[in-house]
């Protein structure tokens, strides 16, 4: 029994030691890409971090993110710092516990910014379930900044514990947003992109759009794919036919310039291209002894306006969309122009408002300048005097009276 009690006792005593050195010693086994990480490969130390499930976890990433890790050059142990002159406050990444010392044995860690970004990512991990509801409030927010794929499963996970209710339903909204742009299965996107018909907020409308991102695109023929719809080049023939030129389906037109000096370094016992050089002052003769060399292979080919017509018709201009599922695009046109028109109808609606109550006003200006002129036989235009004397006492009133249901009764 005494046995068994010492052994356990050496069991407590060895976990609470290597508890107490634990994120030190994750820290050490990726102690390079600590020091000097890359956007690439510092994952793997992220995944080590967050599966650690160390509470000093979310607070080295706070302080790592913003340079505030030093390592001691002698012994590779990193800490947390404050740096005053050439003096380091040292603080333990651990236990806590502060030390000073000279600057100079030690290097300051300065992750760039892409390596701070995806910090910042595991970060929200943490920060999801953090006890403090403004640091919750901010993750959602840094969220909703930069929406990612891998915040998708960590926002799922921390609805179940939330009891506030106002985030409770921000996070279900960033993960309906989420869900729609990154889910794993199509019939889970639908279904997020279904549920935003009755969010006409901006967020909600960008996520749609963002669905719906496309790249134009010029081919010979239709191409494949989820194709959004083909353009028509005649509408910037110019702009149209310098991207056939820059896909290699079309040469490039030859400047007058150039189709001179091609002329003068291409003269052959007094003619270019079979033309006598007294023939060239005329632009046709030009044109024809340039063909002659171009069809020679000597120069480029000549690129007339009907080549540029025939070409442009020829080819197929295209909006390709950047999502390769066609039932999902198909959902999310759907869905924005279900909340287009309801936005439509709001602003129509919101306008219309205006449009009385700014007609109201005049009506009533009106009026009163008829009654009183009606009256009195003399137009009184202090209309404006009363109407400042209303507004600066509605304004005192509020001062007063904070509520504005009850300052506006009074």
């Amino acid at each position: 029994m005494v046995r068994i009690l010492l052994s356990l006792m050496c069991l407590l005593t060895s976990v609470s030691l290597a508890s107490a050195q634990e994120l030190q010693s994750v820290l050490q086994t990726h102690a390079e890409e600590v020091a000097k990480p890359s956007r690439k490969s510092v994952g793997v130390l992220l995944d080590d971090l967050v599966a650690s499930g160390l509470p000093q976890v979310p607070v080295f990433l706070e302080q790592w993110a913003e340079r505030s890790v030093w390592q001691d050059d002698a012994t590779g142990l990193f800490y947390f710092a404050k740096e005053a002159g050439d003096t380091l406050t040292l603080r333990d990444v651990d236990t806590g516990e502060e030390t000073t010392a000279s600057s100079d044995s030690f290097s300051q860690l300065r992750p760039n910014g892409g390596v701070r970004r995806v910090i910042g990512t595991a970060l929200v991990q943490f920060q999801l379930s953090d006890p403090d509801p403004e640091r919750r409030s901010a993750a959602l927010e840094s969220i909703a900044r930069r929406s990612d794929a891998s915040q998708l499963d960590p926002l799922l996970a921390s609805l179940e514990g939330e009891n506030d209710p106002i985030l409770r339903a921000r996070k279900q909204q960033l993960s309906n947003f989420l869900t729609a742009r990154f889910g794993a299965a199509p019939e889970a996107r639908i279904r997020a992109i279904e549920s935003l018909s009755s969010d006409t907020s901006l967020e909600a409308r960008a996520v749609l759009s963002q669905i719906l991102s496309v790249t134009t695109g010029v081919a010979a023929e239709q191409p494949e794919g989820n194709i959004a719809r083909n353009l028509d080049p005649m509408v910037a023939p110019s702009a149209s036919y310098e991207t056939l030129v820059e896909a290699d389906l079309a040469p490039a037109i030859v400047p007058p310039g150039d189709i001179r000096a091609a002329l003068e370094a291409n003269i052959v016992d007094g003619r270019v291209g079979g033309i006598p050089l007294a023939q060239l002052d005329d632009p046709d003769k030009r044109m024809d002894a340039y063909r002659a060399l171009a069809e020679a292979g000597t120069v480029p080919p000549l690129v007339t306006p009907d080549d540029i017509v025939t070409a442009l018709q020829n080819a197929v201009f295209y909006e390709r969309y950047e999502e390769d599922d066609r039932a999902i695009t198909d959902a999310a046109r759907t869905t924005l122009d279900a909340v287009e028109t309801q936005v439509g109808w709001a602003q129509t609606f919101d306008l219309t408002l205006d449009g009385l109550s700014l007609a109201s006003i005049y009506f009533l200006a009106a009026i009163g300048l008829a009654i009183t002129f009606g009256q009195m036989g003399v137009i009184n235009m202090a209309h404006g005097e009363f109407i400042m004397m209303g507004a600066y006492t509605g304004y005192v009133v509020q001062l007063i009276v904070p509520d504005y249901t009850v300052s506006l009764l009074i």
